[in-house]
């Protein structure tokens, strides 16, 4: 039998089927006798079994590669391979073959080609050709290639077969920066044809702006699909916030992503927790990065770390959305748990609206002097026996980019075993960096023991006062200051902290009653409206059991948020001393209606604490009537809810 009657129909997109001398067909059928057995087509028949079992049979046999060592030219090897047509197909065999043969060592290529055909009298599938030849000068590389040649073999019907396999393997034996960034965009291009609904040909832009953010060693480190995946996520996360921000435009919008992967460092294998985050900004000079998410993170997992080089943030021109991304593991080398990951993915996205912080400006205000000479002669006024403590007056100055700085007027008596102000400070092993300004006699006691001022400033580093939307807490830097201050120096007056005091006072109470109860919020929420509350005498005088109650309808409303269809919503408590009251409504407008209708029934202000916070997507107000007149109660609540509903008629 001929060698072109043993095969069946041969034809190509390029060759006219009359055009039986082609070389390419003979070429074809050339390979075809090296891989496929021999008189493996001699079964065809026209009977419908025979043909389906013949295909069958072929199909199994997919795919073939062979290697094959020419004996007339000493060096010289053809490998082919025969497989059903897969795109890029051919690029992995061939990468394989010459790569990878001789791991390490770039084979020289004499020859390569590759043609896709089809067998009509079998079937209609398109099948791909793949011929490279290559030379070797050594007789012991030769050996080495024959004995593990297997091996490849393997890869290579895995690869060709399969373009995922042909990923993993590619990722295994490690890819060029190139090739990978390559290979990324076939996986990409995989997903736009796959999931048209949500990729469209614009995630190629995001792909090349991350690829381009990242540093060659990041690329090198994680395979195709991690970088695929961060790529993705990137680009849902700018579609789907580019879309809230022209039908929502004034709510904060979050989005996160959190995934395992492993990742080759230097060092090894290591699996680290992955973190996507998108949000978009709704003021000028709003910032967002690493610290403020690893902030919020270490909030519910505390030894979580951020995995040097691998955090980077994706914000184009002025626009006002941000991606980011950033790698984390734990100090103590653990994995992070199911649970915890779960606890990220459910907390995250709501606590980061509170976590986006905003830059100010470095304000001017050279110190009054007048005032500092009137707090000296007030507090040395106060002086007046010789048991009486130090008076002391402590204000805050400035902040810098990592220091607070705070003014202190100290007067005291000074007898013989009072130490200066200095030496106390530079033998106290404190985190107070002393600022000498000025010390000076203002009187006597008895005519004998001297009245000594000492104005002074203070430094210190304000990282650990930074609250999660990264505002400095004041009130806790100046306890702080406080307290070190009766380390080095010994009992005084705080004699301008009464107030503060009283207000730490009421709110660690509060704290402790929602912890007993074993409530769950933000502290910053807590803290925001706490010091909302008016008139500002209420932060000092108001029950804690009264606050703790209302903060707690607070964070019940902003759970329930409004209702479809309403402007706002109203929710009602009394007890026997209080009356409660919390208004969650979309703008403010409706809670300024409200507040005239209040004022209108003359309460005194002792009677009644409002409370007022803003989230990105509501704003609350809440009341306290501190009545026990149930008549007065009723009418306070009559005319909350009278004035509620004239505003929600005059929207309609």
């Amino acid at each position: 039998m001929s060698d072109r009657s043993e095969f069946p129909l041969i034809t190509t997109l390029f060759i006219e089927k009359n055009d039986e001398n082609s070389i390419y067909l003979d070429a074809i059928r050339r390979a075809l006798k090296k891989l496929i057995p021999e008189n493996f087509f001699d079964a065809r028949t026209t009977s419908e079994r025979a043909h389906e079992n013949l295909k069958k049979k072929l199909h199994a046999l997919l795919p073939l590669v062979r290697a094959i060592i020419c004996e007339d030219v000493p060096g010289n090897a053809s490998f082919l391979c025969l497989s059903k047509c897969r795109t890029n197909g051919f690029d992995f065999f061939f990468n394989l073959i010459v790569n990878w043969l001789i791991p390490g060592k770039r084979l020289d290529v004499g020859m390569v080609y590759a043609i896709d055909f089809r067998m009509p009298e079998i079937d209609n599938e398109t099948y791909t050709l793949c011929e490279v030849g290559i030379r070797i000068d050594k007789r012991e590389e030769l050996e080495k290639i024959l004995r593990d040649f297997p091996i490849i073999e393997s890869d290579v019907r895995l690869g060709v077969s399969s373009a995922y396999y042909a990923r993993r393997i590619l990722e295994v034996k490690g890819l060029a920066p190139d090739h990978k960034t390559a290979m990324v965009q076939r996986y990409i291009a995989s997903l736009v044809k796959r999931l048209p609904k949500f990729f469209d040909t614009d995630v190629f832009s995001e792909m090349q702006h991350v690829l381009v953010i990242c540093h060659d060693d990041f690329k090198h480190q994680r395979d195709v699909r991690h970088l695929s995946r961060i790529i993705s996520s990137h680009y849902l996360f700018r579609k789907e916030l580019l879309s809230c921000l022209k039908t929502m435009p004034g709510k904060r919008q979050v989005a996160v992503k959190i995934f395992k992967a492993e990742v080759a460092f230097p060092a090894g294998q290591k699996t680290v927790l992955s973190v996507a985050v998108g949000l978009n900004f709704l003021r000028d000079k709003e910032v967002f990065d690493q610290r403020h998410l690893l902030k919020a993170i270490k909030h519910y997992i505390p030894c979580a770390e951020a995995i040097e080089e691998t955090f980077f943030i994706n914000r184009r021109g002025s626009e006002q959305i941000i991606t980011l991304y950033v790698e984390i593991e734990k100090s103590d080398g653990k994995e992070f748990s199911v649970d915890e990951i779960a606890l990220l993915k459910s907390r995250l996205p709501h606590d980061l609206k509170n976590h986006v912080a905003r830059l100010t400006l470095p304000v001017f205000m050279p110190r009054n002097e007048e005032e500092i000479m009137r707090n000296i002669l007030t507090l040395s006024n106060q002086i007046k026996y010789l048991r009486d403590i130090p008076q002391v007056s402590i204000s805050f100055d400035e902040q810098t980019d990592r220091n607070l700085f705070f003014t202190i007027i100290l007067a005291r008596l000074i007898k013989k075993d009072k130490k200066p102000l200095q030496e106390l400070f530079k033998s106290g092993d404190t985190f107070l960096r002393y600022i000498h300004d000025r010390t000076k006699t203002v009187g006597y006691l008895r005519k004998k023991y001297p009245k000594e001022a000492t104005v002074f400033r203070v430094k210190f580093p304000k990282d650990s006062f930074l609250r999660g939307d990264h505002s400095i807490d004041l009130y806790r830097a100046r306890q702080a200051v406080v307290n070190e201050l009766n380390r080095l120096v010994g009992e005084f007056r705080d004699f301008n902290g009464g107030m503060i005091a009283k207000q730490n006072e009421l709110l660690t109470e509060v704290r402790s009653q929602l912890s007993s109860k074993g409530a769950k919020y933000s502290e910053i929420l807590l803290e925001n409206f706490f010091y909302s509350l008016a008139p500002v005498i209420m932060r000092t005088v108001l029950e804690p059991h009264a606050f703790k109650n209302l903060f707690e309808m607070l964070l019940e409303g902003l759970d329930a948020g409004v209702p479809a269809g309403h402007c706002y919503s109203m929710k009602m408590k009394t007890e026997p001393d209080f009356c409660f009251v919390m208004m969650v409504a979309h703008t403010r407008s409706i809670l300024d209606d409200i507040s005239k209708a209040i004022n209108k029934l003359h309460s005194n202000s002792s009677e009644l604490a409002q409370g007022y916070i803003k989230t990105s997507e509501t704003v609350c107000m809440g009341y306290i009537y501190r009545c026990t007149d149930i008549h007065k109660q009723i009418l306070f609540q009559k005319t909350l809810e009278s004035a509620a509903e004239m505003f929600a008629s005059k929207l309609k």
